[in-house]
């Protein structure tokens, strides 16, 4: 190395000043390792080589001498200039001193994240339509195009926020021969050693901070024999477990990359490939909120045969689907597109346990559920950039993967059942708005399609159920509910057999609570499955939410609307899925208080009594400690 490499600050000039709260950097901190993990490794998904080989990404904790690393003493200096800039910002003068003590340490632990099979970074300095302009020298800009897993160039900040320094060393050899290494820190604005105010954005380089582009000038132990590129993390928080934590992270996240032979992954001594995918992923089965390796099953050995749809949007689209026990099934998707990498895992209800892996690898639809990802690639949003602006492809993959869980629980041969006058309670699609209650009562709905069927007795006991198309959720809060997860229904309703909008919390289901908004009628069949005889509906305002779902205790709330001419009620209490409802089988009920409230043979609760001018509180176990959501219907006992 002939080259004198020094960390270089611009000068201000009057423009304005940034703080120690990076907005970019803010992003991820906090669970650093799961987010460093996902952004550095899609980005070498992005830059693969030979399609034909897996790229491979190391992950390695180092000890640097301080000697090693150019202008150490420079980078001290610019962090005790940043403590005394900031002083009156506690947190600020706390990193910064311990920035400063690192810098000045004979030692530096650095994480280094090597990839292999990938292109390296092209392009110079000024190149701006180039990926290394768009990595090192441009803030809130990418160069990638549609096909790629990142869109907004902010996943970069990643590795920041996993160093005590906020500085990253970056050294690269592209397919096209060139080498290019360069430093950047981001920290604070400052007082620059020739006066003034200097940017809060630092390079380490060559004059005026530009990268080192010659082979002989690069520092040695950070110089590419071959093509891809290191990132070196300096001031890395070492930790005992910072292996297992990063495996957790490639796991949880890119398990579908690996399970294709798209990446395999080293970290420390550990190598995750497609070989050993399986064994690992039940060696985390164990770990708290680890769920990577029941998608893999689902994936694998899917309980039906995967489901494929061309989409008239998305294209082509698969889900598959694993069933199993209540206590070992998320009851939820992994999203998963083309880059391999899962996005988020989106809720669904359904009354048979189950888990599940929505796949889109195809070009057009990959572009449009890039496109709904915010910066941290965590979610797809209907609403991102503006409001409504992917409303209808999110329609449409939501719709689709209702229809699938659908075909969990097996069709029989009943017949269509046509309720004449009932259209006019009932809403005819997902997009109606619905009305939180007050104590004029709800809206009239719209209408909408039911029929009868009978599924699986193994599964639903043999009894009768009625399906209907989802309904619309809504951001009704819990109130006293216990659990942060639970669901939780509000709404307005009718006895007898009728339905209507419900509320719940969950992402993707359908009515959570709400009884019809018409008056209803008892079922006269089977000694009323939805109502406890045949005298007149009762219609109701109700709330219901689990105070212990582990057991299967839920709390209910039910006001009249009306005070029942003999002063009680019978009551019904359903539970509803994201296809059909059920009558719920509740073994105990009982008023707050203590006293018990009859249950009947045919599931019919009560008669309770009607206090005036205040709701019926009660509490109710059912036979099997599910988690449901519920609907409630009444009836003049």
């Amino acid at each position: 190395m002939t080259l004198d490499i020094k960390w270089n600050f611009a000068k201000n000039d009057g423009g304005r000043e940034t703080g120690f709260h990076d907005a970019g950097v803010e992003t991820f901190k906090g669970n650093f390792d799961r987010y460093l993990a996902r952004e550095v490794i899609q980005n070498s998904l992005d830059a693969r080589h030979d399609p034909n080989k897996p790229v491979l990404v190391d992950f390695q904790v180092r000890r640097l001498k301080r000697s090693q690393v150019p202008d150490m003493d420079g980078l001290r200096a610019t962090f005790a200039r940043c403590a005394e800039y900031w002083k009156t910002d506690k947190k600020a003068v706390e990193f910064f001193h311990r920035a400063e003590k690192l810098a000045g340490a004979d030692e530096i632990t650095v994480l280094e994240a090597a990839d292999y099979n990938t292109r390296g970074v092209r392009g110079g300095d000024d190149e701006r339509d180039k990926d290394w302009y768009n990595l090192l020298r441009c803030a809130g800009s990418s160069a990638k195009g549609g096909g790629e897993g990142g869109s907004f160039g902010i996943g970069k900040n990643a590795p920041f926020a996993a160093s005590w320094m906020r500085t990253v060393l970056y050294s690269t050899k592209n397919i096209d021969g060139q080498h290019a290494f360069q430093g950047v820190a981001t920290i604070v604005s400052h007082v620059h050693p020739e006066g003034g105010i200097a940017q809060p954005t630092g390079f380490l380089g060559g004059a005026k901070g530009i990268s080192i582009r010659s082979e002989k000038d690069i520092p040695k132990i950070f110089l590419r024999g071959e093509f891809g590129t290191n990132i070196i993390v300096l001031g890395f928080p070492i930790s005992d477990n910072w292996g297992d934590d990063l495996t957790y992270s490639v796991l949880d996240n890119f398990w579908p990359a690996i399970n294709f032979g798209d990446l395999e992954v080293k970290i420390g001594k550990q190598n995750i490939n497609k070989n050993n995918l399986a064994e690992l992923l039940e060696k985390f089965s164990g770990a708290d909120e680890f769920t990577a390796h029941r998608y893999y099953q689902a994936f694998n050995s899917p309980s039906i045969a995967p489901l494929t749809e061309e989409l008239p949007t998305l294209r082509e689209c698969t889900v598959y689907l694993l069933t199993g026990t209540t206590n070992d099934m998320p009851k939820k998707i992994a999203m998963i597109r083309r880059t391999g990498m899962k996005i988020f895992e989106k809720p669904f209800r359904s009354i048979v346990p189950f888990c599940g892996v929505f796949i889109c690898r195809n070009e057009v639809g990959n572009k449009l559920l890039r496109d709904m990802e915010p910066p941290r690639h965590d979610t797809w949003d209907q609403d991102y950039p503006e409001k409504g602006a992917h409303k209808k492809t999110n329609a449409e993959l939501v719709n689709y993967i209702r229809s699938c869980i659908k075909q969990l629980a097996p069709a029989d041969d009943g017949k269509a059942m046509s309720v004449p006058g009932l259209n006019k309670y009932l809403p005819d699609d997902d997009e109606t708005p619905e009305e939180s209650f007050d104590d004029t009562g709800a809206e009239e709905q719209q209408k909408m399609e039911t029929f009868k069927r009978i599924i699986d007795p193994a599964q639903l006991k043999g009894r009768e159920i009625e399906r209907r198309k989802p309904m619309q959720p809504d951001k009704a809060e819990p109130g006293d509910d216990d659990s942060d997860t639970e669901l939780v229904g509000a709404g307005t309703g009718s006895g007898g057999g009728g339905n209507g909008t419900g509320k719940n919390d969950t992402d993707g289901g359908d009515g959570g609570g709400g009884g019809g908004d018409g008056t209803g009628g008892a079922d006269e069949s089977k000694g009323g499955l939805g109502g406890s005889s045949s005298k007149p509906a009762i219609p109701i305002r109700y709330r219901t939410f689990a105070s212990n779902s582990s057991a299967g205790v839920y709390k209910v709330s039910v006001t009249p609307e009306k005070q029942p001419p003999s002063g009680f009620l019978s009551m019904f209490i359903w539970a509803v899925g994201d296809d059909r409802k059920v009558p719920a089988e509740v073994s105990v009920a009982r008023l707050l208080d203590g006293t018990p409230v009859t249950v009947s043979s045919t599931g019919a609760l009560g008669p309770i009594s009607v206090p005036p001018n205040a709701p019926i509180r009660f509490e109710v176990v059912l036979r099997e400690p599910l988690r449901v959501a519920m609907e409630v219907s009444a009836h003049e006992a």
